[in-house]
């Protein structure tokens, strides 16, 4: 591309990187997939696409029984898919009413209205890391800076594990919102009772906004917990994706734990936002009642992949010598194994990929040290492919 042609495109996007240049990682599944070689990828943690998709004939049945010929405009969503919505968080002891809620066809989606309520370019969001990378390019859509806050872990149990004091020595003038993940994936850090009210102590009022979308795969230690009454503005986004393995019907929320007068404000400029976009689908909204009620069914189905798929890589990890055992993970679908070399990440997962066909994700894209060398595997995997995946790398290890 010319100095010209660049001069067009906004400075957010190039101060993102190179956006144009693949990693060789990817540039070699995608030669091994045009060229017809098999590939056993152990990275893929969409469910529509490991067999763990929501029952096509529930859905269609659901769909095709709806009148979405009028179009009702309401920038929160419609009453009748945030009030179910509601409803499921009372069920978990949450105090929240339809009001406090804003539909949005994504947690992506969410997250943009939330810059655009709370932050003037320039400003300062932290995140955690290790953590999640989409947050790099979200944040910098908003043309916001991403400051890391490190994680910890946890001494007794190896955990990782959100340490309120070091979020707090991370804030700066500038820092205008706090992103937890809870539960986080890769790393099963969740934000607990214990948490909150160390938090608390400090009187920090600064936004916090929690993403919660893993709720439902919080599987030992203490559990994920949101804060019951708050003094600082509160957000938490969640949706569709995971909670029913729907990521294909773009529905997800904001729920407002702020206190007064917080609450009445946020929400009243989140709807001038909403009514810019109008996003979300008529459909999924009307469908939202019917859907709901499925959710244990589909949460149990992946909940019982993760655990077989954990047995697998348990034994995967005791059987070969040069592997490092890490502490199993209390949350999330993501399984770290620590390698003992002195290679990078990135370069045993493309050693690995060019002689095994094995994909698996190098630890430092998830902003693990580069000193160690960490590899991530989705626990959604179908077991037969994930078998026979560490069965070959079991072989290329040795």
């Amino acid at each position: 591309m010319t100095k010209e042609n660049v001069s067009f495109i906004s400075n957010r996007l190039q101060s993102l990187g190179d956006l144009e240049s693949e990693n060789e990682i990817s540039l070699t599944k995608k030669r091994f997939i045009q060229s017809g070689q098999k590939i056993l990828d152990l990275t893929n943690s969409n469910p529509t696409q490991v067999g763990l998709e929501f029952p096509a004939s529930v859905l269609s049945h659901i769909l095709s029984n709806l009148n979405a010929s009028v179009y009702d405009p309401i920038p929160e969503g419609l009453e009748l898919a945030r009030a179910e919505i509601a409803t499921e968080y009372r069920k978990r002891g949450v105090i929240a009413e339809t009001n406090q809620i804003h539909l949005t066809a994504s947690t992506s989606e969410a997250y943009s209205y939330l810059f655009k309520l709370l932050t003037n370019p320039g400003d300062e969001v932290l995140t955690p890391n290790p953590g999640y990378p989409l947050f790099h390019f979200l944040i910098g859509f908003e043309n916001l800076k991403e400051v890391h806050y490190e994680l910890k872990t946890d001494p007794q149990n190896g955990q990782w594990v959100y340490d309120a004091e070091t979020i707090a020595s991370s804030i700066s003038t500038k820092t205008k919102a706090i992103i937890l993940v809870s539960p986080a994936n890769p790393t099963g850090s969740k934000t607990t009772e214990s948490f909150w009210n160390e938090w608390d102590s400090f009187g920090i009022n600064l936004p916090i906004i929690i993403d919660e979308v893993f709720e439902p795969y919080d599987f030992s230690g203490n559990p994920h917990h949101l804060p019951k009454f708050p003094k600082y503005p509160v957000f938490v986004c969640n949706g569709f994706s995971k909670l029913l393995a729907l990521p294909q019907t773009k529905l997800a929320w904001i729920l407002n734990l702020s206190p007064e007068p917080f609450l009445t404000h946020f929400q009243k400029n989140l709807s001038f936002i909403a009514d810019t976009y109008l996003s979300v689908n008529s459909l999924i909204q009307l469908a939202t009642k019917e859907l709901l009620p499925w959710k244990t069914m589909i949460q149990n189905r992946i909940r019982t992949r993760i655990m077989r798929n954990k047995a697998l890589c348990y034994e995967f990890v005791n059987q070969t010598p040069s592997t490092k055992k890490i502490q199993e993970t209390e949350a999330g679908w993501y399984y770290l194994v620590q390698i003992e070399t002195e290679q990078k990440d990135e370069s045993l997962v493309l050693e690995i990929l060019k002689s095994t066909g094995v994909l698996v994700q190098p630890g430092s894209w998830y902003g693990f040290s580069h000193n160690k060398c960490i590899l991530v595997i989705s626990l959604i995997t179908d077991e037969e492919t994930l078998e026979k995946g560490l069965n070959l790398l079991q072989t290329f290890l040795k």
